[in-house]
């Protein structure tokens, strides 16, 4: 998809009529999906689906996470730290939009086998850093995505200065509210210049 940038005749009053986007949670390691934050990606006006996964003894999670977002028609997957790093290859591999909190781009201590995917899918890259970050180096991690921008993606990458690795309910349920606000406008901007195309 192209990348649009001119918003004008946009009626922002129209997010509030589209339906729940379908999101696809995905913890990080050592983790679950907390009901803490399924309830808060619910609030954001998230239709949300998530699995437990023990990365650890199961290092087959990208095809099972993979079929979840094609058999949810996922249009946002959400991933934490590790999560995040799945959710990074599976939003390129299926060109699905992303939102990712910390993703572990630049250090794994655990092995999973990820196919080997061509990065040019993802239409809209949603990045959330925490500077403050002792597990995942921000600053690399910063260079991995301004590295990885090209001309068919939308990409914003936050920086946190308040924020570790851990993401706290609070900036959670910013982010959370911040990406589906972002993401419906996407959406509509795409449909709006898909109608001027068709004229």
């Amino acid at each position: 998809m192209e990348r649009f940038t001119n918003p004008k005749n946009l009626n922002t009053d129209d997010i509030y009529k589209m339906p729940l986007i379908k999101v696809v949670y995905i913890h990080g390691l050592d983790s679950k999906p907390l009901p803490e934050k399924l309830e808060i990606m619910k609030q954001a006006g998230m239709d949300v689906s998530s699995i437990h996964i023990n990365y650890r003894e199961n290092p087959d999670s990208y095809p099972e996470l993979k079929k979840l977002i094609v058999d949810t028609k996922t249009e946002l997957i959400i991933g934490s730290s590790f999560g995040g790093m799945l959710g990074y290859w599976l939003a390129e591999e299926l060109g699905v939009a992303c939102l990712l909190f910390n993703p572990a781009m630049v250090y794994q201590s655990i092995e999973v086998n990820i196919p080997q995917v061509k990065e040019n899918n993802c239409p809209l890259r949603l990045v959330v850093l925490g500077e403050l970050d002792d597990v995942i180096d921000p600053v690399k991690n910063k260079k991995f995505f301004f590295e990885k921008q090209r001309q068919s993606l939308t990409q914003k990458v936050v920086s946190c200065s308040w924020l570790g690795h851990s993401i706290d309910f609070q900036t959670f349920e910013e982010m959370a509210f911040w990406a589906a606000r972002n993401y419906s406008i996407w959406k509509l901007l795409n449909a709006e210049n898909a109608n001027l195309r068709s004229l």
